[in-house]
């Protein structure tokens, strides 16, 4: 982080002291947050809902609680990673997560999308959300795509034609989304 943009925060911590150190934009309150999605991805292949309404909010699994934010929480993304587990834990729970390596071609060569609304929020390769490299934790989006509350969402990975995760041990990938939180 650039002295500049430490400076900036300051600045707003600062303006948000009157707030309960809470900052705000107008009268939304704004915090961060990591969004996060824990899978395992064994055997997978074709079009996947990775969320639906039956999702359900657990520690170690996902913060989110089914396909719909809370209302007057609306969320925008500013980064995104991927990273892989490296023990092949049965849980997805137990899971160590690691963001070097390689990930198998089915996931490789995937495409992450995020729809509301019959809009495209998000549409991006695997490979540009998981590089192996640690040194370049979350991918910068620069859309600063908004996933608006009380309206369903999709969350979906879709593998190439043909392709899947081998079947033969489990793989799990964790999903984070870099965000602030936007409470009215």
């Amino acid at each position: 982080m650039s002295r500049k943009t430490q400076l900036l925060s300051a600045v707003a911590t600062l303006k948000a002291k009157e707030n309960n150190g809470i900052p705000h934009v107008g009268r939304v309150a704004l915090t961060d947050k990591t969004l996060y999605l824990n899978v395992n991805v064994k055997g997978q292949g074709g079009t996947i809902q990775l969320i639906d309404v039956n999702t359900k909010r657990e520690v170690g699994v996902t913060n989110l609680d089914g396909n719909k934010l809370n209302a007057g929480r609306d969320y925008i993304i500013d980064g995104i990673r991927v990273l892989k587990g490296s023990t092949a834990a049965a849980s997805v729970k137990s899971e160590v997560y690691v963001a070097t390596g390689t990930l198998p071609e089915a996931l490789q060569n995937a495409e992450i999308r995020i729809k509301q609304a019959g809009n495209i929020l998000v549409d991006m390769p695997m490979s540009d959300l998981f590089n192996g490299n640690s040194n370049e934790m979350f991918r910068n989006v620069s859309t600063s795509p908004l996933i608006v509350s009380n309206q369903e969402f999709e969350f979906e990975i879709e593998y190439p034609k043909g392709v899947a995760v081998s079947g033969a041990a489990d793989y799990n990938i964790r999903f984070e989304f870099r965000a602030h939180q936007a409470k009215v």
